[in-house]
Order: structure tokens, then sequence, then C-alpha cells
């Protein structure tokens, strides 16, 4: 009973020994076509031998076939199963065959059947193992599987994310020219008896009197004028003339000046019936000067974060310690000269949907602007592409043996870089930086640098030639200049990093000029932005002083490329990627199944 019972095991271990193999899979992502044809067919042809046996028909060829034969009578009657069986095996005509035949061999090769020799043990065990394979019993197992990745698209809106954005405000002085009025009064008094005229020449610095008449005159001064006053600025008015009732005319004035030797001379004229004259005239002396007040007016390059509604300031601090400066011979004190802004903008509730698909390890394949401000973009429309993988258990690995049970082991699935694009950029951000430097060499700033362009909204806004879209749709903006045009150009293709704007007006009709900095790609424009801007604090400068140039080596190398955004560029890395013609790939496969067909060997 224990040879049958191997021979049974025997039995079903070749019979599942027939589906036993390694299983390879090709390192080639463009698997030879025909490979694949020949797998489906033959995973096709598992269901066949099911489907023949379901569809056959036993009476049509087998002689006295019985859908009721009398071995029915064995289901649940083990006993009688094998009483019958212990019978026939030693007195069945099949029974007696078998047992003289192995005898005879047996005899013949001399070879002693010993169910304890090693070899019937193992092919014992080799039977066991199998058997415990296939109902999931054996427990050193590892499943194998074959899996499939179909790819799918997924589109969602975010915003960029949120950075922190360094600013100067300047201060500059400007003097404004304001004229300044200091009084002095005098008064002057003359005395004389009954003449007909009288005169007198004072000094109103000294109140020396230069010359008096007639000779029985007398004359003095109230008030002075200082030693070192302007001459050129001064004029006068007489605000009282008193001469007690009596009358008496000015006949001629002549107010201090530089000509005059900053001399009060005046003479009047007297109606003698009158008697003597005793004058007082008061006159009051101005001293015009002009004083230039400094005006403070800073140059806020702030005011873009200060309006953005996704900007928060964080903090802002003196970076030039006050002190005095001389602007124009005016020396000018102030307790800063130069401030920096620190905000955060975007992120917090922004719009922020394409995360997921980044965790789930989709490749980002296109990135669209769908709203655009001075600022740059604030809304992104991105394209993911992501797998959908799907396994299925086809066999399984015990004690190093691989039994494929559905005869699909060869499927593997590889696994995608999730870090590939930001090699790829960072290895772009290294070669670009390198043909910079080696064109520019010897320049200042050699590296990422661009140029400012200047736009303009006219005054009657026929035509907005700073428009940040349409261009090329809008009939209007073919009116603008040419510079215009390249910078729209430019704003198409996310080149361009926003610089100031100026306003200027005339007869109340104004005209709105902006002024951005063009880089030479949009690799350039990131760095630019991401890196000097907001690591470096350097600033693109204001409308006067846009300052769009490149960056220098030592710049670079100061700056953390992990902590830059690249997703915008990704989709352009994506676009580059070529696959191989179809027509060239099956060339080259048949090619290389001919060698392995010379050569017999499946690695060439």
């Amino acid at each position: 009973m224990q040879i049958k019972s191997f021979v049974s095991k025997w039995i079903v271990g070749m019979g599942i020994s027939l589906f036993a193999h390694y299983s390879f899979a090709s390192d080639d992502p463009n698997f030879t076509k025909g490979f694949n044809d020949g797998l489906k067919f033959a995973s096709s042809c598992q269901a066949k031998p099911m489907s023949a046996m379901q569809n056959m028909h036993p009476e049509t060829f087998i002689s006295n076939y019985s859908q009721s034969p009398k071995e029915i009578a064995y289901n649940g009657n083990v006993v009688a199963m094998e009483n019958d069986s212990a019978y026939l095996a030693d007195h069945g005509e099949t029974g007696k065959t078998i047992n003289t035949g192995m005898e005879e061999r047996k005899k013949q090769f001399n070879y002693p059947i010993d169910p304890n020799s090693p070899a019937i043990k193992n092919i014992d065990k080799r039977g066991d193992d199998i058997y415990s394979v296939i109902t999931g019993q054996f427990g050193d197992c590892t499943k194998q599987t074959s899996c499939t990745t179909q790819y799918k698209n997924e589109i969602c809106q975010e915003s960029p994310r949120s950075t922190n954005q360094y600013c100067r405000k300047i201060l500059n002085i400007d003097l404004v020219p304001k004229q300044v009025d200091t009084h002095y009064y005098l008064t002057a008094h003359l005395s004389t008896s009954d003449h007909d005229y009288a005169g007198v020449n004072i000094n109103t610095v000294t109140g020396n009197i230069n010359g008096i008449g007639p000779h029985d005159a007398s004359a003095s001064l109230e008030g002075r004028l200082p030693s070192n006053i302007d001459c050129h600025s001064l004029h006068g008015s007489i605000i009282s003339f008193d001469t007690h009732g009596r009358k008496t005319n000015l006949d001629s004035i002549d107010y201090p000046s530089c000509g005059s030797g900053l001399n009060l001379n005046f003479h009047v004229l007297n109606d003698k019936r009158r008697g003597t004259v005793n004058l007082a005239m008061k006159i009051d002396i101005v001293s015009s000067n002009i004083v230039y007040e400094p005006h403070d007016v800073w140059d806020n390059q702030c005011a873009l974060l200060e309006k953005s509604s996704s900007c928060k300031l964080i903090e802002e601090h003196c970076v030039s310690p006050g002190g005095t400066r001389v602007i124009q011979n005016v020396p000018v004190t102030r307790d800063c000269w130069e401030k920096e802004a620190n905000y955060v903008c975007g992120g917090g509730s922004e719009t922020l949907q394409c995360q997921p698909y980044r965790d789930k390890g989709c490749e980002q394949v296109n990135s669209i602007c769908k709203t655009h401000n001075d600022s740059g973009c604030v809304l992104f429309e991105e394209t993911f592409r992501c797998p959908i993988k799907e396994c299925t258990d086809v066999g399984t690995i015990c004690n190093g043996e691989t039994y494929c049970l559905t005869g699909d082991c060869v499927k593997q699935t590889k696994q995608p870089d999730a870090d590939f694009q930001r090699g790829v950029t960072g290895l772009s951000v290294v070669n670009e930086a390198a043909k910079n430097y080696s064109i520019n060499q010897g320049a200042n700033f050699p590296i990422f640098g661009g140029q400012y362009k200047t736009c303009n909204k006219d005054f009657l806004n026929f035509a907005n030639c700073c428009s940040d879209s349409g261009w090329g749709v809008d009939l209007h903006l073919g009116q603008c200049d040419k510079e215009a045009k390249e910078l729209g150009q430019a704003k198409e293709n996310n080149l361009t990093t926003y610089v100031d704007s100026e306003d200027n007006c005339i007869l109340g009709l104004c005209s709105h000029k902006k002024r951005y900095c063009v880089f030479p790609s949009k690799l350039a424009r990131i760095l630019q932005e991401k890196g000097r801007r907001d690591q470096l604090h350097i600033s693109f400068g204001s409308f006067d002083h846009p300052d769009c140039r490149g960056i220098t080596p030592e710049e670079l190398s100061k700056m953390d490329l992990n902590k830059i955004d690249f997703s915008e560029i990704y989709s352009d890395i994506t676009k580059k990627q070529s696959m191989e013609d179809r027509d060239h790939l099956k060339q080259r496969v048949d090619d290389k199944m001919n060698k392995w067909s010379k050569e017999h060997t499946p690695h060439g």
C-alpha cells in the first residue's frame, strides 16, 4: 500500500510539475511584441482542456459506457473500495500482470525497492511538497504575482505654495524750496523847525547818521538790522507815518539794500506855516530767503506685496542705521535710511488639490497658468499621469522552486523613480549654468541674466499693451510697439518677472507703464525668483533702476535647490521625452531574437 501511495503521489507530482518553471522578465520596457502575443496565446489555451471535457460525449466512443457504473457504490464507502482494490490487486488479471511484471523487473535489474531509501524519500517528499503548495499548507512560500499597469490623467488646480518674500524700502530725500520772511521793525525820528524840507540818511545796522538837513534838524533810529543780513533779499514798507497832526508829506524814501550800504534815506516836505516838524515813521524791513526743506520719499519695493491679499507681513527691520547725510549741501538726519520687510505669500486657505496625486507617485506631465497677475501666476492647472496597477496571483515560490499555476509568471512591473524629474531638473540647472558661464565668462554676473522691457497702457485705453494674455488674438495689441510685443510673448511663455510701475499724467490723461525682467528660459526665471530674490534677498530694483542682472557662481552655490519648486517645468521635461519609432523598435527586437536563436542563449 505504501508503494501504491507513492506511485499516486508521483503521478500527481509529475502532472503538476509540467507547469513548474522559473520566471524571467525583460528589463526592456519595450519587450518584444511577439513574445507578449505568444504569452497571451498560451494563457488562452489554459481554458481549452476544461472546455473540451465539458463538451465531451463519452458514449460515442466508449463501449459499454454507463452514467451509473457500479463503482458509484464506493461513494461514502471507503472500506468497500479498499477491500475490492486489495482483492483485485492479488487476484484480478490486471493486478497479477502488474505484480508479475514488477517482480520480473526487480529480478532483472537487481534493484531493491526500499521504501526507506533516500531516493524514494526524496521523491515522496517532493510529492508532499507539491500537494502542500496546491492546498496552501506549505509554510516557506512566497506568492508570485503578475501585474499590469494602466495610466489615467488627473487634472487638479493649486496655488503656489507658501514662500517667504523679501523686499526693501529705501529712503530718498527731496529738497523742497520754501520762502521764509523775517521781519525787522525800525522807527525813524526826525525833528526840524519851520523849513520847507528835511531829510536824513541813517545806517540801519549801526544807527549812525550819515547826513541830515537843514542844519538845525535832528534824527534818531529805533531798531537795528543784523550785520550779517543778506542784503539781496531785503524789501521794505511803511507801517505808520506820524507827524503829530501837522501836515508833512513824504517826498522820497530809499530802503536798506546792497546798493545803499544798508542805509535808510528819506526826505519830507513841510508846510512851514504849520511850524516845526516832529516825525516818527515806523517801517517794516523784510528779509526773504529761500530755504530747502527735506521731504521724505520712500522707494517702496514692497508695494506689490502690500496690495496682495495672499501675502502677510511677518516683520520689518532697519538694515541701514540712522545718521546725518549731506544732500545738496543740506544736512539731513534720519533714524533709518533703508528697511527690509519679510512677507509670507501663498498657501493657507489657497487652492491645494494636487498633493494627493503626488503622494500616490503620479507623474506631473503638464502645468498651465489659469490666473495671472503682476506678481506671477496665482493659480495653476496641473495634469498628472497616475498609474493604476492590477495584480493577480499566478504562482508560488517555495524553498527556491517556482510553481506557476496559471503559466503567467513572466510579467513584472517596473517601479518608477519618484525623484526622476527632480534629478533631471537639478542636472538641467548645472548644465545651463555651465553653458551661461562659458558664454559670458569674464562678466560680473554671467549666469541666467535677463533684460528689462517696458509696456504701456495708452491714454485712451485703446490698446492695453501691458495685457497679461491675449497676444496674437486681440487686434488692438497689434498697435503696440516692438518691445511691448516681445514682452507679451515672453509673458505667454512664463519668462517674465514684474519689477515696478509708473503713472504719467498730462492734462488729466494718464498712461500706466510697467517694467519687467525678461529671462532667457523658464528655468532661469525660476532660479532668479526662488533663488536670487527669495533665498539671497536680492531684489529686481525699481522702475527707474531695474536690476535684471545675472547670478554669480558664488551666489548659485549658496542656493538650496531642494527648497525650490521646479514643478512648473516638469511638464517641459516630459514633453521632450520622445518614444522610439515603432518600426525601428520592432526591427531592433527582431534582430535581438535572431541573435538569441543563433547563439542559443536568452541573454544575447
